[in-house]
Parts: structure tokens; sequence; C-alpha cells
């Protein structure tokens, strides 16, 4: 039996997205302020301390706890969808988009608060939709792959 259309795009994309991510994170700690300024965390995070109340270095902390278990748990992902054949690879599958969306559902919930507290007006709205539109995208793409390997173990166990 071959191998499912949809889990040859998705390796491709959490490959992707796991490059981007890494790439991305190395870019930004290589090239100093103001490059990319619009899309650094840290800066972010020390400019919205005032509104949000939360202080800057627990924040970070977070952040930074936050984006190595992304970067792990997209390097899961990309893995065992590459290693698709073997039944212990897509539970892992299939758990890792699980506690990917979680993740990122929060990571989203945190920038959907502070749109609320900050408002459009501010100078940080650019920030915040970046990444909430990023959180949005990549929330929906663990729930379809979570789904999607759920319904194959599903369907294959009952055929």
């Amino acid at each position: 039996m071959g191998k499912l259309l949809s889990v040859k795009i998705l390796r491709w994309v959490y490959l992707g997205i796991f490059l981007l991510g890494l790439f991305t994170t190395v870019l930004l700690h290589v090239f100093p302020k103001p490059f990319l300024d619009i899309i650094r965390m840290p800066t972010f995070i020390r400019a919205a301390e005032p509104y949000l109340g939360f202080s800057y270095d627990s924040t970070l902390l977070i952040y930074q706890i936050t984006l190595l278990l992304f970067l792990l748990i997209s390097l899961v992902s990309v893995t065992s969808l590459f290693l698709f054949s073997s039944n212990v690879m897509k539970r892992i599958s299939a758990y890792a988009s699980l506690l990917g969306a979680v993740l990122i559902g929060f990571v989203g919930l945190y920038f959907l608060y502070s749109m609320f507290i900050i408002g459009l007006g501010s100078e940080l709205t650019d920030t915040i939709l970046i990444y909430l539109t990023t959180c949005l995208s990549l929330f929906t793409l663990d729930i379809f792959t979570f789904t999607r390997l759920l319904h194959k173990r599903a369907s294959l166990r009952y055929t």
C-alpha cells in the first residue's frame, strides 16, 4: 500500500517550517538590531511590558523555552513523517502534532491578549499581527495533521 499523498506533502511542509524557524532564529541572532526588528520577540516583550504587566525576564525565559520546544516538536514531526511506515512513528507524529497545536495555541492566546490590551493603534500592532497570523496558520496545520493521522490510523484499523 502506497503512502498517502497528504503525508508526503506534510513531511515537506514540516521540514520547511523547521528549516525556516531555525534559519530565522539564527539570522536574528547573527545580525544586530534593527535588522528585522519587527519580528524580534525580545524587542516586542520589552516594548509590551508596560502594557501587559508581565516581567521582561520571566516572559523572555518562557519565550526561549517555547521556541526550543517548538523547534524540537517540528524536528520530531519531520523525522516521524519521513519514517512514517512504522506504527510507532505514526503515533509519535500524531502526538507531536497535538503537542504542537497546544503549544502554538497558548502562544496565539498570548498574542491575542496582547492585541486586546495594547490595541490596534500601537507601533506593536504589526508584530502582533505577524505572530498571530503565524500562530493561527501553525495551529491549523497541526490540527489538520493530527486529525489526518488519527483518521488514517482509524481507517487502517477498520479495513
